[in-house]
């Protein structure tokens, strides 16, 4: 993974190897269009420019990956909900952190598709496991039905069944305070180890 990450940052020219050489508390937040969005998007950004992060949100799926790469390389910290776009995570520099936010039943494959990479990398991983309030399927399908309170239960039906409930039919509402002290932390940690200017 360290052969292939340095591969790739050869190849699209990645400047910043370590979090030390940036200026500014970046954080890119990893926006969702169709599955897995953030319904209280907005309410996230307003309360991590509160925290003196520089936000930048984007959407993957719409930017070449030579542009999109280099922005990536700019920031400290990815915050994303479990998928394909924190693969990403391969052109953050050296000591940033990504979090991956684990809707309700995504958390079977989370550690060995990012958790593990991010280490080899030298990324830092953190999760953020969401409560059953925070997921839409909660509202959709109450606090006792199987989907809720035992997500084992559809795993067990096969991949279908977990995708088109899992995967492909829920979104999530982030607890803000709760979310909040996952950010302080990690926040705390980047600034005792970076010396970024106002």
């Amino acid at each position: 993974m360290y052969n292939f990450r340095k591969f790739l940052r050869e190849s699209y020219n990645l400047q910043t190897n370590h979090v030390s050489e940036l200026r500014k508390p970046v954080l890119m937040l990893i926006s969702r269009q169709n599955t897995r969005r953030f319904l209280n998007e907005h309410g996230m950004i307003e309360m991590m420019e509160g925290l003196g992060f520089q936000v930048t949100r984007v959407e993957p799926e719409r930017m070449y990956l030579n542009e999109f790469s280099v922005l990536v390389n700019s920031c400290c910290l990815m915050v994303g909900a479990h998928g394909a776009g924190l693969t990403n995570e391969i052109f953050l520099p050296n000591g940033a952190v990504m979090i991956q936010v684990l809707p309700l039943g995504c958390d079977w494959g989370a550690i060995s598709n990012y958790g593990g990479p991010a280490k080899s990398m030298g990324v830092r991983y953190l999760e953020y496991k969401i409560e059953p309030e925070e997921s839409s399927l909660f509202d959709r399908y109450g606090k006792y039905h199987p989907v809720v309170s035992d997500p084992e239960s559809i795993m067990s039906k096969g991949y279908r069944a977990f995708r088109s409930v899992y995967v492909d039919g829920q979104d999530v509402k982030i607890n803000l305070d709760r979310f909040k002290k996952t950010l302080v932390e990690d926040k705390h940690i980047l600034e005792t180890s970076i010396p970024f200017n106002p």
